[in-house]
């Protein structure tokens, strides 16, 4: 594709050198991922500053950079850019043709619930004939096919050639994912959304965000920094409620006024029913999902359904027979009335939510298993294990990703919520689990938190193939 092509819906402040005849076959922020051909552009990262590597780019091949700020001493071609974030994300798009014109994106972010939400609106869309492909933490899908992505919202290369190949293959919808890191750092610049959740702000990523308010603030920049058409946020989130003087908002909740709300809430161990109250049209749900978190997840998707157009009919229907994403509270009954819930819940408010929804059905006592990832936010450690200690009869503390910490470590700083001696520490996942399903007496309930269903176990830079419900 022609450069010249490609940077014209860049803001660009000026081109140094002739740039009209020069053909790009790959767009890179990766000096040495660059070949004969590339365009490389040049960002700057938390502890890496990409116009430190413009030489090494130049060796490599690079017919031409991006820059927030001229180099005199290049002999190649130049476009300089105010922001080299928004301009990756712009011309990535451009090399694909733009294929976010082809498609209605429905964004969801928050802390919690953003998969259980993207999964569960892509079973009611799909199921309306309204053609649907996700993108997420779980990866990238559309009917079938898994399709190649890496990260919960992918970097602006591979995203818009996942948009091409979704659109390409005849998808008209997209539900996707949105990360905080991607807001804050715009890895979605110029995307216009139909559709934007905003689910609820509790605390993570504070190693990166630094605090709640700068963390928050970014959560709801999503709602500043996009076009979305219809917006719909969690009345009862202390967070959310900012959102409400922004126009198109559709709110929902359970204990505060709501657009979209639910009462006569029945959870039982492995279904739950409630009557749905959606913009003054009432109807009941039934369905096989549990957990209160699960009723706020259902309202959302609801409220997104029915602003694209999908009937009460379609939206009622399919959540009857709705499938439960994989790690996100999946309950297993074992003999003598055992039960084992299996549940991504990693952030304080997640444990929370999960161990009372637990309680909830289980007329046991609750064994809580959980650790914390390790070179990530150390200040909610001690928060979940005074969390689970209050919640639990008894906790297992373990490894979860430890990467580069000793998970031994990782376990003190946890254990220092704790003010009792109702836990013990195994830091072997696998043992750790095979200790707690022998405590098990009748009628209690296991909780193993954390990684869901995750297939592997980061340590030490590698991921160990590893899977909580295998084990």
């Amino acid at each position: 594709m022609k450069l010249t092509d490609l940077i014209r819906s860049t803001d660009v402040i000026k081109t140094i050198s002739y740039i009209d005849d020069i053909e790009i076959n790959e767009i890179t922020i990766q000096s040495r991922a660059v070949k004969k051909n590339s365009l490389f552009i040049a960002q700057k990262g938390l502890n890496f500053d990409g116009h430190n590597f413009v030489e090494e780019a130049i060796i490599n091949g690079a017919s031409a950079v991006v820059l927030e700020k001229e180099m005199p001493e290049l002999n190649i071609p130049q476009i300089i850019v105010k922001n080299t974030r928004m301009a990756y994300a712009t011309i990535c798009s451009e090399f694909y043709g733009n294929p976010k014109n082809r498609l209605k994106i429905i964004g969801i972010t928050g802390t919690n619930g953003k998969t259980s939400c993207s999964l569960f609106l892509a079973q009611i869309l799909n199921y309306a004939q309204k053609k649907c492909a996700v993108i997420g933490t779980l990866g990238a899908f559309f009917k079938d096919k898994e399709y190649s992505s890496n990260l919960t919202t992918p970097d602006p290369n591979v995203f818009h050639k996942l948009l091409k190949e979704f659109a390409d293959n005849g998808a008209e919808y997209v539900v996707m994912e949105c990360s905080a890191h991607s807001i804050f750092l715009d890895k979605l610049f110029n995307i216009q959304f139909e559709v934007g959740i905003l689910t609820n702000i509790t605390q993570d990523h504070l190693d990166f965000f630094k605090n709640m308010q700068i963390y928050a603030n970014t959560k709801l920049s999503f709602f500043h920094k996009h076009k979305i058409k219809y917006k719909i946020i969690n009345a009862d989130d202390k967070y959310c409620t900012n959102l409400l003087n922004f126009s198109n908002i559709i709110s929902y909740g359970l204990k505060n006024p709501a657009d979209i709300f639910a009462v006569n809430v029945e959870l039982l161990p492995q279904n739950s029913s409630f009557v749905v109250n959606a913009l003054d049209n009432v109807f009941e749900v039934c369905t096989n999902l549990t957990g209160e978190f699960n009723v706020y997840n259902i309202l959302a998707v609801i409220a997104a359904a029915m602003c694209v157009g999908v009937s009460l009919d379609a939206i009622i229907t399919c959540l009857k027979n709705m499938q439960t994403p994989p790690g996100r509270f999946n309950i297993f009954n074992l003999d003598n009335n055992r039960t084992v819930i299996v549940d991504f819940a990693h952030t304080p408010d997640g444990l929370k939510k999960a161990i009372i929804a637990a309680k909830n059905i289980c007329k046991g006592k609750i064994i809580s298993l959980f650790g914390c990832g390790g070179d990530r936010d150390k200040s909610k450690r001690p928060i979940m294990g005074k969390i689970a200690e209050k919640l639990s009869d008894f906790v297992i503390l373990t490894s979860d990703n430890p990467r580069f910490e000793k998970p031994e470590k990782i376990l003190a700083d946890i254990e220092k919520g704790f003010n009792g001696h109702n836990y013990f520490k195994i830091a072997n996942r696998s043992e750790a689990i095979s200790t707690a399903i022998k405590m098990l007496n009748s009628n209690d309930c296991l909780l193993v938190l954390g990684k869901g269903g995750e297939l592997y176990q980061d340590i030490n830079g590698i991921k160990i193939p590893y899977n909580d419900f295998d084990e």
